[in-house]
């Protein structure tokens, strides 16, 4: 009696067992998959391909942010539509360069200098003050901000590239 009442209690009925293993071969591609798709992201980065993506970024902060610090400066009339797409689309692309600066990625055809590298503290808190300028000028937006308060925010964000460029870009 004994042996019978332990046996019980752990042996699932005959349905709800063939229900488990349908399940389960169900699940086991899809978690195949994922196994593989982190597999492949933990695999490096070919330094070439992240020097060219994180030039590329740095090409599209420049294509939204040149009109609006010409703006912001008075170089170019001040056109608020035109001014607003630039700064959605900078808003989108402010934390995507990061990820271009990858293990080996200090050699090759880069203007940035090895300061990257070896003083991650500065360079992190260089990245983090860009982005809270940018959000800051996401804030002032959605607030309804005024044109001088606007061109205040792109002059503070064109401060933050100069202090991350003094410090970590070769010219």
């Amino acid at each position: 009696m004994k042996g019978n009442f332990n046996r019980a209690a752990f042996i699932l009925p005959e349905k709800e067992n063939h229900n488990m293993k349908k399940l389960f071969l169900r699940s086991l591609p899809v978690a195949l998959l994922g196994a593989m798709m982190m597999t492949g992201t933990a695999q490096a980065v070919d330094p070439e391909d992240a020097i060219e993506y994180r030039q590329g970024v740095f090409k599209a902060f420049s294509w939204n942010f040149g009109p609006m610090a010409g703006m912001a400066q008075g170089e170019i009339p001040f056109n608020e539509e035109m001014f607003l797409e630039r700064a959605d689309q900078l808003a989108r692309l402010a934390d995507m360069p990061w990820q271009g600066f990858t293990e080996g990625s200090d050699l090759g055809e880069t203007d940035a200098m090895m300061e990257v590298w070896e003083d991650q503290e500065t360079w992190e808190q260089k990245i983090a003050d860009f982005e809270e300028e940018v959000s800051r000028m996401t804030a002032l937006i959605d607030e309804g901000a005024d044109e001088m308060q606007l061109r205040r925010q792109a002059g503070e964000i064109g401060q933050s590239c100069k202090a991350c460029h003094d410090s970590f870009r070769a010219d």
